[in-house]
């Protein structure tokens, strides 16, 4: 390596590394590149000339020949290195940067190649006019410094991260050199030793590097199918959580619609008492008694509706706590059916309780499960027109205890039943809305019932054709029916 190639050398591992020190700063490292650059060109101009320039003279005047100055092709090499880092300030020519930079590379690897296949054209048209194995070894290294200053961006884009696309660019790529490289090197020392004649070289080394092209082109296709087959499963997941939001959005839309008409209903009564009370009314006991019960009335709506939602807030948040004991099952069936009794009576539905004459022990928040049969006995009492049948069963079996509510009532579409515990589906999906409430008793039913270590079915054989909802709980071991 002649002095002039060292000192460009040095030059560009300097602007390079400049360039990545300070990289959000273009501006200290342009000199020394626009450097390179005009020293490169001012070789090739020797070169050209005959004769060295004046910067290439010694302070006597002595002039320098070319052959003790950086051949042209290094001079060109070292020429395009500095307009890449120049080029590289900026990610708006970042692309242009490294397809320079790999075109240096690859211009070095073709002169590395030369050395490689000596007594060959190749070698008596390159190593002599073209560049040494050092300095085709630091412009390869410079080059990768250039195209890897910006990792993420440009051409290396395709390559660089963590997707299965950026992988398969990666083997593929190294692939692309080794496979001829390997291929010509075995090929040349075959017809070295005498394998086969030196006219088999060529038809050989192409036909061997076809069928490792296909073999690879085989596998990476099979790859990208992978990674096909893998986007659309992942698009279709895509779509569908997209539908499901917006449904979603859509529902709650109008639970907020059907939660303001629910709460404007028991405000506009308690105003107008408010106003009657305002304007001098209730002077009589029997008006204030009957002013107080609309009020009283239509404020437990209002604490039914808000306890409704904030259960369902601490249920979903995970924030409720049960307090469970062990207790027979038939009490909490009793205090559900008597939360009930006036709702049946003015609907004039006929109920029918079959519970068990002896006790039947469970675990669970005696509070909660007045809760849930509650809200089962409140759902058939409200969706069973007038004068209807409502049937509630006890079955024990070896584990567990079931609490089947049926009735006769207005039923369920088949279209519908897979969403009547959903949240805020209720709203939207309830056929009549004369009684009013938010729809948030089944689901709340479902959650509580599950925090109880039970299951809650639902069952319609279509609307205008009743439903039947059960409630599965464990069965204390004590409490099992025995044999015999």
């Amino acid at each position: 390596m002649v002095p002039v190639t060292t000192v460009l050398s040095l030059l560009g591992a300097a602007a390079l590394w400049v360039r990545w020190r300070w990289h959000d700063r273009p501006d200290r490292s342009w000199w020394i590149a626009a450097l390179v650059m005009t020293a490169s060109a001012a070789i090739v101009a020797c070169h050209a000339a005959g004769n060295a320039p004046a910067p290439f003279q010694f302070a006597h005047g002595a002039q320098v020949s070319p052959t003790t100055l950086s051949s042209p092709v290094t001079a060109t090499m070292f020429f395009t290195l500095g307009l890449a880092l120049l080029l590289s300030g900026g990610t708006r020519h970042a692309m242009v940067a490294q397809g320079i930079a790999l075109a240096v590379l690859l211009l070095a690897l073709l002169n590395l190649s030369g050395y490689l296949f000596r007594d060959t054209f190749l070698y008596r048209f390159l190593p002599g006019r073209g560049t040494s194995i050092l300095t085709s070894a630091q412009a390869i290294l410079l080059a990768l410094g250039t195209l890897f200053l910006h990792p993420r961006g440009g051409l290396l884009a395709a390559v660089t991260g963590e997707l299965p696309a950026a992988r398969i660019s990666r083997r593929l790529l190294i692939w692309a050199f080794v496979a001829p490289v390997l291929t010509g090197a075995a090929t040349e020392l075959a017809a070295r030793y005498g394998l086969y004649d030196s006219g088999t070289a060529l038809p050989l080394f192409i036909w061997t590097l076809a069928v490792l092209l296909l073999v690879t082109s085989w596998r990476f296709a099979l790859k990208l199918l992978d990674v096909d087959v893998a986007r659309s499963q992942a698009e279709r997941e895509l779509q569908g959580a997209l539908r499901e939001l917006r449904a979603e959005h859509d529902r709650k839309d109008i639970f907020l619609a059907t939660l303001a008409h629910e709460l404007r209903n028991p405000l506009a009564p308690i105003g107008a008492a408010a106003e009657i009370l305002r304007h001098g009314g209730g002077q009589t006991p029997t008006e204030r008694e009957r002013i107080g019960a609309i009020v009283a009335a239509q404020t437990a709506n209002l604490v039914n509706l808000v306890n409704d939602l904030l259960d369902m807030e601490r249920v979903s948040s995970g924030r409720i706590a049960l307090d469970k004991n062990v207790m027979d099952l038939r009490e909490p069936l009793a205090d559900a059916l008597e939360q009930v009794r006036p709702l049946l009576a003015r609907k004039r539905h006929d109920c029918r309780v079959d519970a068990m004459a002896s006790p039947i022990h469970v675990c669970g928040d005696r509070m909660r499960l007045v809760q849930i049969l509650s809200n089962l006995f409140n759902n058939a009492a409200k969706y069973t027109p007038p004068g209807g049948t409502i049937h509630v069963r006890v079955v024990l079996s070896a584990k567990a205890v079931a609490v089947t509510v049926e009735d006769n009532g207005i039923g369920i579409a088949a279209d519908v039943l897979p969403r009547v515990f959903e949240p805020y589906a209720q709203a939207a999906l309830t056929p009549d809305r004369a009684e009013g409430g938010l729809g948030l008793g089944l689901p709340l039913v479902k959650r509580l019932t599950e925090l109880h270590g039970g299951s809650v079915t639902a069952h319609s054989a279509g609307a205008g054709r009743g439903s039947r909802f059960s409630v599965t709980l464990p069965l204390m071991m004590a409490a099992a029916p025995r044999a015999g």
